[in-house]
């Protein structure tokens, strides 16, 4: 993907607002309409809710404010991304949404690569995002001439000397690439045709994540495999995943420690007892939780456990205590 120097943009920009957004969060509405629409309950489509939440986060009242907030922590990803991948929201809303989604990798890394993002958010960014965002933020700005960003980079704890280095690598291939004057036009390429594994080789990271935040099944079976561990957990906050794809991951013993964080933090996977059953042996499900899964373990999957010799002898020990204790109680 092209490297685009980044316009500092600001303020002076007027942002556009809707009638209906306008009467909705102005000084006329009611409180109670305010309430509505901070928590999410009035029919607004994606772009005037984000702009209605930004808007009463900074200007309703009082009593609105953080509940906006709250309901744009909550908005699932993948409703974020026509949004964050439109040129026309304004920076000031970019901002907003960086600020309160600092969490999310995914939708950091769809921030990055707007081309409406204000220099001092790329700046925020590059000083407090994990080192999977810096890796993306790197490899997306350095060489735009951002002035100011090896510095903020240099304020992240989490920027040692490799992401330094690599930076000012980067930063100077594009400099030597602008002395001998580069195309500043990449070949398009014509995606008719291609199959679903051809289009994705194509692909940057941020293209990817948007595919695996939207994408049908075959988008999801391929890029839950990627290497990069933004692309796969994106994979898993696309609202179409099913248990069946959830359990896949579980039973995978490749799959990294970020994708079973995820299964393990919700709730409603969580309820699926062979989903539970797989996250005992995974080699990567923290001890404390594996251990506390095997509670719910029938008798028999125990006496399993108990013998297997393909599983940490914690699990086969704890196994053996809880199938003499039950055989105590009878």
């Amino acid at each position: 993907m092209p490297k685009r120097a980044m316009k500092d943009l600001t303020t002076d920009r007027k942002l556009k607002v809707s009638s209906r957004v306008a009467r909705l969060v102005g000084p006329d509405s009611s409180l109670e309409e305010q309430r509505e629409v901070a928590g999410g309950q009035f029919q607004l489509c994606n772009s005037e809710e984000l702009l209605a939440l930004f808007l009463l986060a900074h200007r309703g009242a009082v009593e609105v404010r953080d509940l906006a907030i709250t309901t744009l922590k909550g908005i699932a990803p993948y409703r974020l991304v026509p949004l964050l991948c439109d040129g026309e929201l304004h920076p000031q809303v970019l901002d907003f949404v960086a600020r309160q989604r600092s969490d999310d990798a995914s939708v950091l890394v769809l921030l990055l690569d707007n081309p409406g993002l204000a220099r001092q958010t790329l700046l925020t960014l590059a000083s407090r995002c994990t080192v999977d965002v810096l890796g993306y933020l790197v490899d997306r700005h350095a060489g735009s001439g951002v002035e100011g960003l090896r510095e903020a980079m240099e304020a992240n704890p989490v920027a040692d000397g490799h992401w330094l280095a690599r930076f000012d690598e980067l930063s100077a291939q594009a400099a030597d690439q602008s002395d001998h004057g580069a195309d500043d036009w990449d070949e398009e390429i014509d995606e008719e045709g291609l199959s679903v594994y051809q289009q994705i080789m194509h692909m940057g990271v941020a293209e990817k994540i948007k595919a695996a935040l939207t994408g049908d099944k075959e988008w999801r079976k391929l890029l839950i495999r990627e290497s990069n561990k933004l692309v796969c957990a994106a994979v898993m906050k696309n609202p179409r995943v099913s248990d069946g794809e959830v359990l896949a991951v579980a039973n995978n013993k490749s799959s990294n420690e970020e994708l079973i964080r995820i299964v393990t933090m919700n709730r409603e996977w969580m309820k699926n007892y062979a989903i539970k059953q797989a996250l005992v042996v995974h080699p990567r499900t923290p001890p404390a939780l594996a251990l506390r899964y095997m509670n719910i373990l029938s008798e028999r999957d125990l006496k399993t456990l108990s013998k297997s010799r393909d599983i940490s002898q914690v699990i086969a020990n704890s196994a053996r205590r809880m199938l003499n204790a039950k055989s105590r109680q009878r």
